[in-house]
């Protein structure tokens, strides 16, 4: 059977879920695209919902993907084989001020840390980041950025608290920070030790 591609605008994150819903009322098989995982600050809440608000009776799937946690950590290294903690940075999904209070609890922890859209649309919220974490870890802790992973442009990067250069971050960026324990390589992968007794 023949296939219809809907065009829709990339940053109108709602009418794009829409259209699909509308797509799949009216019978016909629809899939809609997001990058990395779509349950990972992506649309699968939002089709959810709304097709739970319009009282529809049609069948969501959603296919898992590759988030850039996971393919950023394997381009960097090993960087996640403790715990880690996974926040975004976009203006779009918090208020500064319950942003700063998580920053704040999480740079005193010995958590891995990994920041999603750091420059969506300012890099204010990655300013933020680097001067509460400056507080409560040491200017050589470790910190790997993978960049439009994927892409003919991907580019990693690995670096230091003190030295990250924010100027080549973007919004395609996902940043690593390490914990007390993560080091490089010779061969300067950003690896954190499975266990205590590694090190």
């Amino acid at each position: 059977e023949s296939s219809k591609l809907i065009p829709n605008e990339y940053t109108k994150t709602k009418t794009r879920c829409l259209n699909a819903i509308n797509s799949a009322n009216s019978g016909i098989t629809t899939s809609i695209l997001g990058s990395g995982d779509t349950g990972i600050y992506g649309i699968s809440s939002i089709i959810y919902e709304e097709v739970d608000k319009l009282g529809l009776d049609i069948e969501v799937e959603v296919i898992p993907g590759m988030t850039s946690l996971l393919s950023g950590a394997a381009r960097l290294g090993s960087p996640l084989t403790r715990d880690f903690a996974l926040v975004s940075l976009s203006d779009n999904f918090t208020e500064e001020v319950s942003l700063k209070e998580k920053l704040e609890t999480l740079a005193q922890t010995d958590l891995i840390i990994i920041f999603y859209s750091p420059c969506n649309p300012t890099k204010k919220n990655i300013e933020l980041a680097k001067e509460i974490l400056t507080k409560y870890r040491g200017p050589n802790t470790i910190i790997g950025i993978a960049s439009h992973l994927g892409e003919p442009n991907e580019s990693e990067e690995v670096t230091s608290l003190e030295l990250i250069p924010l100027d080549k971050i973007d919004a395609f960026s996902t940043i690593f920070i390490g914990n007390q324990d993560t080091h490089l390589t010779m061969t300067k992968k950003m690896v954190t030790p499975l266990t205590k007794n590694q090190t």
